[in-house]
Order: C-alpha cells, then structure tokens, then sequence
C-alpha cells in the first residue's frame, strides 16, 4: 500500500532557466494536484518554484510554503499559499521541508537544491530516514551529478531514484520498498550550517570525495552566495575526483540556476599547497539575487 501522499519539492528559484525547466515545474505542479498529493516547497514565488505552487494551487493542491524569518525580506514569499509556515533560519526550513515530507522529489535546480539534496542521502547513510530522493533527470541535467555519487563510498543507491520524466515520478514511489533497517527518525539530523557560518576566516578546503564532504561544501557554497560567509572554498582535485561535480556546477551556471559568478566562489587545485597558498587570496564575490538570479518577481 502507497503511504506517500506529501512531497517535498526541491527546485531553482532561478528566474532565467530555459522554457524546457520551466514547463516542467508547472506540468508538475499540475499532476501533483491531479493525482491527490499534497506539496511542500520553500514559499518563493520565483522560478521553477513559483511556477510549481501556482501550477498545484490552481489544480486544488495543498500547497504549503516553508520561509525563514531571516529572508522573508530578501525573498519574495507567493501569496494564497494553502499554508505559510515562517522558520528561524535556512538550517530549520530544510529540516521542516524534510520532517513533512514522505519522498522528496528534486527538479534541476543550483546550490540550494544539490544541497538539500546530498543533506537527504547523507542522512539516508545514517541511517536516519527511509524516504526516497527522486531526481528528476530532465535533459541529462543531473548526469554528471548522477556518475559522481556512484563513485562515493557513502553513497547508497537504494535511496535514489532517477527518472527523465516527471510522469514517471509517482509510479517510482508507489513501487517503493524502504530498507528495514532504517531506525526511527530522530530528535536531531546533523547539519554544517552553524560550523560554515562560524566566526572565522579559516578557509575550507575539500579533499576526500564523499557524500557528507560534498554535502558540507554544497552547502558552503550555497551560504556563500546568500553572503552568509566570506570564507574561501577550494577543492583539491589531485586525480580528477572531483572532476563529475565541477562539471555539474558549470553545468547548472550555464543553465542560470546559479550566475556565472558562483564559478568565482572556490577555487581548485591538483596540489595542496598552491592551493592554499590561492585561497589566501580568494576574493569574496557579491551576488546580485534579486537581478542576476531570480530575475523579475512572477517569472
């Protein structure tokens, strides 16, 4: 029996992605009301995230936003949300949008929604949650992403499903079987945002490719963005470990679900000490959200 009913739905914001990501994320919208689930998502109304709530809602969906307090003025909050749920930070949004959901879907999307992203599977090799991740695979959008996990020693891929259209979705979940072994959902997940944000300057640098190691640097990239930090990133890419994920990364600039100046936030080197000798002097970028990134409100 389906006991999936709730999805969270993680997607760019991005108001500058191509027609095709788009007419996804309204198609979606409208299949999830037409099929009887109820949708979660982070309460923008922009991009791929305002066209998938307005989509539900204007089907009969439950459609309830999740929205920090911290942002809800830098952020532009969709009015006639179904509910409005208003959160301390960005670290409790994520926590909400997850505890709510029984499957969590992901749309192409940038930092923020490879970051919720990889945060559910390190969680799933945890072992503290048994719910699928479904990335939508639209275009090859994730397939660089999709190669790089295979390689990691924590990865398990019986919480991963991958499908290339979005009618696929529902019949993924219903043939669901999550592992026995899953203990029960706990008091605390653990997270990275507090020790990122930290007062300090010491740079991170990531060397051991692994879900919880690109997990904390997604996510470091990801508040660096919403200058929540200043500190450098680099990657040490000493034999191409990490070669698929900088891919994915130039891939998501060259669809506008990050700027082009997101490329400028970290640094990578094939030696340790060059590397760190350039994060000394990595300059801290300025991104423009409300222009380069969500572009006019409604689009």
């Amino acid at each position: 029996m389906n006991t999936i009913k709730t999805l969270t739905v993680y997607l760019g914001s991005s108001g500058h992605a191509r027609p095709v990501f788009k007419d996804t994320a309204s198609a979606l919208g409208r299949l999830i009301a037409e099929r009887g689930y109820n949708l979660v998502y982070g309460g923008m109304d922009a991009g791929l995230m305002g066209l998938l709530a307005k989509a539900a809602l204007g089907d009969g969906a439950h459609v309830t936003g999740i929205i920090p307090r911290k942002l809800k003025d830098s952020e532009r909050i969709l009015g006639g949300l179904s509910e409005t749920v208003m959160v301390e930070d960005l670290w409790d949004r994520k926590k909400r949008m997850f505890r709510i959901a029984d499957a969590v879907v992901s749309l192409p999307g940038g930092f923020g929604t490879l970051d919720e992203s990889l945060e559910m599977l390190y969680w799933a090799h945890l072992g503290l949650h048994a719910k699928p991740l479904v990335l939508v695979n639209i275009e090859g959008y994730w397939n660089d992403l999709i190669a790089y996990l295979h390689t990691l020693p924590d990865f398990d891929p019986r919480f991963l499903i991958i499908v290339e259209r979005i009618e696929d979705i529902f019949a993924a979940l219903e043939n669901y079987e999550a592992p026995a072994e899953i203990i029960e959902e706990p008091d605390h997940y653990p997270h990275f945002e507090d020790e990122i944000t930290r007062e300090t300057q010491e740079p991170i640098l990531i060397d051991v490719p692994s879900v919880e190691n690109s997990y904390y640097a997604i996510c470091a990239l990801g508040l660096k963005q919403l200058h929540k930090h200043k500190r450098a990133i680099g990657f040490l890419n000493q034999n191409g470990e990490f070669d698929r994920l900088l891919k994915w990364i130039n891939t998501a600039a060259e669809e506008t679900f990050i700027t082009k100046h997101c490329l400028e936030l970290f640094s990578v080197g094939t030696e340790e000490a060059p590397l760190r000798e350039a994060l000394k002097h990595q300059e801290f970028v300025e991104i423009d959200l409300h222009n380069a990134k969500w572009g006019k409100a409604g689009e």
